[in-house]
C-alpha cells in the first residue's frame, strides 16, 4: 500500500468514526442508576450520598419530577470556597449540615431528553460550565450524562472498540 493510500484509508476511518459519534444518544451513554435527594433533605444527607457513591452531582426530585440539581460545590462550607479561601461569614452561615438542599440547589436544572445527542450534551455542559446534565422523560429523571460518560464515549469510538468500557 502506498503512503497516500494509507492516509486516505485512515481519513476515511476517522470520517466514519466522526459520523458515528455525532449520532450517539444520551440514553445510550447516560448513567441510569440515579442517586437523588429531595429539596427538604439536609446538606449532610446530600454530602453523604456524594461521598459514598463518589459522585459530584445529585438531581433534586420532588413529587417524582426533577426540580433542580445540587453539586459538591453547592454543598461546600461552611467557610471555604472551592479554592479553600475563607468566604464572608454571612455566606458561610448559609450552608451548614442542617441546611435544606432546596435552599442551595440550582433550579431549574438544565435537562435534556433521552434522544438528545452526546454532542448536544457536551455543548450544553461547555456553554453552561456544568459537569453533568440530567436526562428527563416527561419531567421525570431517567438518567444523568456526566463529563466522564462523554469522555468514555470519545475513548470507545476513538479507539474503534464501539462498546462501553467495563465499569468497576
Amino acid at each position: 500500500m502506498v503512503a497516500s493510500d494509507a492516509a486516505h484509508k485512515d481519513s476515511k476511518h476517522q470520517e466514519s468514526t466522526r459520523k458515528n459519534i455525532t449520532f450517539l444518544t444520551c440514553e445510550d451513554w447516560m448513567t441510569s442508576k440515579l442517586y437523588t435527594v429531595g429539596p427538604n433533605d439536609s446538606v449532610d444527607q446530600a454530602r453523604a450520598l456524594l461521598r459514598t457513591h463518589r459522585i459530584n452531582q445529585l438531581p433534586v426530585i420532588s413529587e417524582g419530577k426533577l426540580v433542580g440539581i445540587v453539586t459538591d460545590r453547592d454543598l461546600r462550607g461552611p467557610g471555604l470556597t472551592a479554592a479553600g479561601a475563607p468566604i464572608p461569614a454571612t455566606d458561610a452561615a448559609k450552608v451548614n449540615g442542617k441546611t435544606l438542599v432546596g435552599s442551595v440547589m440550582t433550579h431549574p436544572a438544565i435537562a435534556l431528553a433521552p434522544h438528545s445527542t452526546l454532542i448536544n450534551a457536551a455543548e450544553v455542559m461547555r456553554l453552561q460550565r456544568i459537569g453533568s446534565v440530567p436526562i428527563t422523560d416527561g419531567g421525570r429523571a431517567v438518567g444523568i450524562v456526566t463529563r466522564s460518560d462523554i469522555l468514555e464515549a470519545l475513548v470507545v469510538f476513538g479507539t474503534g472498540r464501539h462498546t462501553r468500557l467495563n465499569r468497576a
